[in-house]
């Protein structure tokens, strides 16, 4: 059992404007536990510092509000939950458009617990001192690429679809928030922002992070990296040493108290003079009940920086991350049927219930790049610039849809079940005339329980209609609806009858794009809001006779095109197989 550790960290502002990027370590000097927080805000969006900050101030006080961390996933969790509905609250004009992605390690030394949860792409690696032994998943595009094999892990780095993020803090949807659980194979953690791991290769790594021994290597390696470079991110990283020492007195248990002295930080800046961080060591104090925790808290902010990239072998990871991942955007990758689940209390383990097929969701649209990967080796990688983050989802749709405002509402309404909630939300919106007569919302995604707070997506249907991009995010957290996330529409008032059928439509187009259009899917007839304007559209993934494979959006009366989305997500990556 590991008794000592260190925590070296640094931040650097990189080649922006801003340092975006916030970090912290804190402590519970009693309990033998820490938490290692780095939250990158998003790069190009006002108040990207504002929304990291927000992260840290959320963590840090959540950390301080509780005694020894009971239940780890709960709380990490509810962090993200947390510090996504604080950047939403802070309701600050000039921050409108404020999101983070954050990284969190967890450690409890007594009990050897080791477990981080993540949004976005900031990353927590373990090593054996120099060896690889894993990695967080990336939700970004850039990794789905890699798991589906089209692309290296080293070259996730320098993909275009890098910057494409599907989960984060502060934006219109609620975060997806990953846990992972660590073994105690491993006695190195770093946790660090996309800034610093892009900077190195995953089989590099181990080896230049056993070599750092103070504040001011890590500071220094940070700079070595960025002298060779135009153009490079914020960049950010704390670093964790762990080992075993024998103390004086008898060994350790995990029922015996700790005594930690936490580490002090400063925010380095190039020109600081050496400063060696501090061993942490653990000493033995008198036994104590470990179901009682009552501690004095010892926390410290810390800011600093650093970079990196990746490369190894771990198909088990990469394998679990196929499933989170794709679980999580299986409507957006595949077009997956609309699950109207069974009841289900807020205190429950959910479990994937019967589906009907009869309402199939309307597939995000996904995105296009026409740049082309680059090669890497094991050297530190030179990363072309790449442009800012951006969360893809329904709100960067390049359809008209995108245009629904986003209503956002804190009712705090005791509920006794989930379909409990759904009926209240429902109720909610009609009161504050946010639907229409022939309007309903129905489950598109119900998902699992997390701690006590659980996430029900919503979609908007009119005579029975999707209406593309309406959707309603609810949060039920404690046995109430925490908050209301609306984009509805109330005023749609058309005929739902097409003039024109799938096929005649379909086949009527083939003369606007100049090409034979092969169905891959069956079409489907929404509700689509083009302007001010509502129109009856046929919706379907087709193949043009070069291969390439669009969805299109075809006026029912004419079969005019009214949208046009490439499934291409970036050059090079198109199925073969098709």
């Amino acid at each position: 059992m590991y008794n000592k550790f260190r925590v070296y960290s640094a931040s650097h502002i990189g080649h922006r404007d801003e340092n975006q990027d916030a970090h912290a370590v804190l402590t519970k000097s009693q309990y033998g536990e820490f938490l290692c927080v780095v939250a990158d805000g998003m790069g190009g969006h006002k108040g990207g510092a504002f929304a990291a900050q927000k992260v840290v101030d959320v963590c840090t006080q959540k950390w301080n509000e509780n005694d020894s961390i009971e239940e780890p996933e709960n709380f990490l969790t509810e962090l993200a939950f947390s510090a996504h509905s604080a950047i939403l609250d802070s309701q600050i004009e000039e921050f409108a458009q404020a999101q983070s992605l954050v990284c969190v390690l967890y450690v409890n030394l007594a009990q050897s617990i080791f477990m981080s949860m993540h949004v976005g792409d900031c990353r927590t690696f373990q090593f054996e001192n120099e060896s690889f032994v894993k990695r967080t998943v990336d939700q970004s595009l850039a990794q789905l690429h890699a798991l589906k094999g089209d692309i290296s892990d080293d070259e996730i780095a320098s993909h275009p679809d890098q910057n494409k993020i599907y989960s984060s803090l502060g934006g219109s949807e609620p975060p997806s928030p990953l846990i992972e659980r660590y073994e105690t194979s491993g006695n190195v953690f770093l946790v660090c922002s996309d800034g610093f791991w892009e900077l190195f290769t995953q089989q590099s790594l181990g080896g230049v992070i056993e070599n750092i021994g103070s504040d001011k290597d890590l500071d220094t390696l940070i700079q070595q990296q960025l002298a060779n470079k135009n153009q490079h991110d914020n960049t950010t990283a704390i670093l964790v040493k762990l080992w075993t020492e024998e103390t004086s007195g008898s060994g350790l248990t995990p029922q015996e108290q700790y005594d930690f002295k936490s580490p002090e930080h400063e925010l380095l800046k190039p020109e600081s003079a050496e400063k060696e961080s501090n061993s942490v060591e653990v000493s033995t104090e008198e036994n104590i009940d470990s179901t009682q925790f009552h501690s004095d808290l010892e926390s410290s902010t810390v800011k600093n920086t650093a970079e990196q990239s990746s490369h190894s072998q771990y198909k088990l990871l990469l394998g679990l991350g196929v499933l989170i991942i794709l679980i999580t955007l299986g409507y957006y990758f595949l077009s997956r049927p609309i699950s109207i689940d069974s009841a289900s209390l807020p205190h429950q383990k959910t479990s994937n219930a019967n589906s009907s097929e009869a309402n199939p969701p309307i597939p995000l649209p996904r995105s296009d790049s026409n740049s082309q990967s680059k090669q890497q080796d094991n050297l530190p990688l030179e990363s072309s610039e790449k442009s800012s983050k951006e969360v893809i989802g329904t709100d960067t749709s390049s359809a008209d849809s995108g245009n629904i405002e986003t209503r956002r509402s804190t009712p705090d309404i005791p509920v006794s079940s989930i379909d409990d909630a759904i009926e209240k939300t429902v109720e909610a919106l009609r009161e504050e005339g946010d639907l229409g007569e022939d309007d309903e919302l129905k489950v598109a995604n119900r998902g699992r329980e997390i701690g006590n707070s659980q996430v029900i997506k919503l979609q908007q249907f009119y005579k029975g209609l999707p209406v593309y991009g309406a959707e309603t995010i609810t949060l039920v957290r404690e046995n109430k609806i925490a908050s209301i996330n609306s984009k509805t529409l109330n005023d749609i008032n058309i005929d739902t009858t097409p003039a024109l059928s799938a096929d005649e439509a379909f086949t009527l187009a083939e003369d606007e794009v100049k090409s034979t259009l092969r169905m891959l899917q069956q079409a489907q007839l929404i509700i689509f809001k083009k302007g001010d304007n509502y129109l009856l559209v046929w919706r379907a993934e087709v193949e043009k006779a070069t291969g390439e494979q669009v969805m299109l959006f075809l006026d029912s009366s004419n079969a005019l095109i009214v949208e046009e989305i490439s499934l291409h997500i970036s050059e090079g990556l198109v199925d073969e197989t098709k």
